[in-house]
């Protein structure tokens, strides 16, 4: 497992130099803005809980890779509440229609967030524990390179609000570094493991596939970030849709 372990840091190492998270560092630029966002990332939020519920659990287990997998989804699946909490202080969990937050969640803004489910179900259930291990390394490594980017807008934004911000802030980012999976024993057991062939070449395809999936992501944050002001998040979030009664 040592050497898919490098090759995840390797590509993490890639994954960190895109555009946005220069972006993020530009403390000049409203904290409010950098994190205009957050509307955006729900649908992920929400997905990576399901997924951690439905698709990577396994319980009762016998095999320890699994169980180690099993902890992680424990420690995981509540974190989307954090970002509810976290939009509302940020003063963007506006009053909206029903049909106007279906027409957000699966418009073209959210096209990328929306697919995290079917893309690692796919790879995942029913999956060998090792792939599951190695999805969630993954998604680890990308989020901690995301979550230290935005914390030093989470923590403009206490200072301007004499409020915490904890999806966005500090406390995201102690959880994501201190997670059972990240600590000496659980890395070194991780190195250890004996990855099949079979297996090998799995964990492989997945982790090319997990890659392009966050490097799109952090892209179409990107391009929500540059084309609505967080003062008006959703004012261009869809375009009115011809009605099918019309002729």
């Amino acid at each position: 497992m040592k050497s898919i372990l490098e090759l995840i840091e390797q590509k993490n190492q890639e994954y960190a130099k895109l555009p946005f998270f220069e972006y993020m560092k530009d403390e000049s630029i409203d904290p409010r803005q950098r994190l205009a966002f957050a509307p955006v990332i729900a649908p992920l939020a929400l997905e990576f809980s399901e997924l951690c519920k439905r698709v990577l659990r396994e319980e009762p287990t016998t095999n320890y890779i699994q169980e180690m997998v099993n902890l992680h989804t424990h420690e995981e699946h509540f974190h989307w509440q954090w970002l509810l909490e976290d939009m509302e202080k940020m003063g963007i969990d506006y009053p909206m229609r029903f049909s106007d937050a279906v027409r957000f969640l699966w418009s073209d803004h959210t096209k990328v967030s929306r697919s995290m489910f079917p893309i690692f179900e796919r790879y995942t259930r029913g999956a060998d524990p090792i792939i599951r291990l190695v999805a969630i390394e993954v998604s680890e490594v990308t989020a901690n390179v995301f979550f230290r980017s935005t914390m030093s807008a989470a923590l403009q934004l206490q200072e301007m609000t004499q409020t915490e911000f904890r999806y966005f802030g500090m406390r995201h980012n102690h959880i994501e570094n201190t997670h059972t999976l990240h600590t000496p024993s659980s890395l070194q057991i991780m190195k250890e493991i004996e990855v099949p062939e079979e297996i090998r070449q799995q964990a492989l395809e997945l982790i090319d596939v997990a890659f392009v999936y966050f490097t799109d992501l952090i892209n179409e944050f990107l391009v929500y970030i540059k084309t609505h002001s967080y003062q008006e998040p959703f004012s261009k979030v869809y375009e009115p849709e011809r009605s099918l009664t019309s002729a």
